[in-house]
Order: structure tokens, then C-alpha cells, then sequence
């Protein structure tokens, strides 16, 4: 009787030994699992640079005569690009545009310049749509973090000149140039 009880004690304790045997290799498998699944999303979770114009917004319009100053606006190039067409028909007519200029990356970024194409502040092209002056603010060299939008203004007003008025009809191209920080 004795070796039958010392048999019975035998078998519950390795039979409790492979309980937590099995236990813990069930248990290192789930760990395994959720591990890998882990170290996936970190592998995927690469960092993202993409700052965008976002969108453009007619702020103000003031006439200058009977006729109202015409302005389109067309985001190309993956938000890089912002075509724009103007129409001034008289003095003081004026235009004024807000761009949203937004960070849809992951990490910041620094606007190095907003590329104007042509640059009406040259002389050379400044002459070319006179009367018409072109202001906009001043964001090079800003840093935006993730998620964050920057206003940028875009004002176009027609000067009184000694001039009849004159239409003016012209295009305005800006780009992003921006790096990562």
C-alpha cells in the first residue's frame, strides 16, 4: 500500500510538473506573438516629412469700380504647388487670400522659402503687372511641428496710377521648399 500511495504521489507531482510546463511554454508563445507584433509596428512606423499647402481661402475682395476682382486658386503637385490667376480691372481693387500651410508629416519641419514663380518682386516682373503690388508675410525659416497649420497671406492690390485703368490679367505660382528639422 505504502508503494502504491508513493506511485499515486509520484504521478500528481509530475503530472502537476507538465501542467506548468505546458503552461509556460503556452504562455511564452503568446508572449512571442505580441512581441512580434510590437516590433511590426515599429518597423513600419517610419517617420513621415510632408509639409503641404492645405488649402486657400479668399479672406477679403474690395472692387475698385463696378467690376470685382477674379482670383482662382488650384493646389497641385501633392499640396506642394499653389497655382493662382488673377483678374485686377481698376484702381483699388484688392484681393486677399489666406493659405493654410500645414505639417501632415510625423516629425517637424523648417520652411526654408516659399518659392514665388515669377518672383513679382524683381524688378524685371514687377513691371510687368504694374500698377498691381503683390505683399505677402514673411514665414521662411519657421519650424512647424506635426499636426501644426501656419497662415500664410497672400494680398494683391491695384495702385492708383496715372494710367487710364488697365486690366491686368497674370499668374502666380508658389512652392514649398521645406526640410526636415
Amino acid at each position: 500500500m505504502k508503494n502504491i500511495e508513493k506511485i499515486k504521489k509520484m504521478v500528481t507531482n509530475r503530472n502537476i510538473i507538465i501542467i506548468i510546463l505546458c503552461s509556460t511554454i503556452i504562455l511564452m508563445g503568446i508572449c512571442f506573438i505580441f512581441l512580434s507584433m510590437e516590433l511590426k509596428k515599429q518597423k513600419d512606423n517610419v517617420d513621415k516629412f510632408n509639409v503641404v499647402f492645405d488649402s486657400v481661402l479668399k479672406q477679403t475682395s474690395v472692387k475698385g469700380s463696378d467690376k470685382e476682382p477674379v482670383g482662382q486658386t488650384n493646389i497641385e503637385s501633392a499640396g506642394k504647388v499653389l497655382n493662382m490667376n488673377f483678374s485686377m480691372f481698376a484702381a483699388h481693387d484688392e484681393i486677399t487670400y489666406l493659405i493654410k500651410i500645414k505639417n501632415k508629416g510625423t516629425i517637424p519641419a523648417k520652411i526654408v522659402k516659399i518659392h514665388k514663380n515669377p518672383d513679382y518682386d524683381m524688378e524685371i516682373y514687377k513691371q510687368s503687372i504694374s500698377p498691381v503690388e503683390i505683399t505677402t508675410n514673411d514665414i521662411n525659416g519657421r519650424v512647424l511641428a506635426p499636426g501644426e497649420v501656419i497662415d500664410y497671406k497672400v494680398t494683391l492690390y491695384y495702385s492708383p496710377s496715372v494710367n487710364k485703368d488697365i486690366t491686368k490679367n497674370f499668374s502666380y505660382n508658389l512652392a514649398l521648399i521645406t526640410e526636415s528639422n
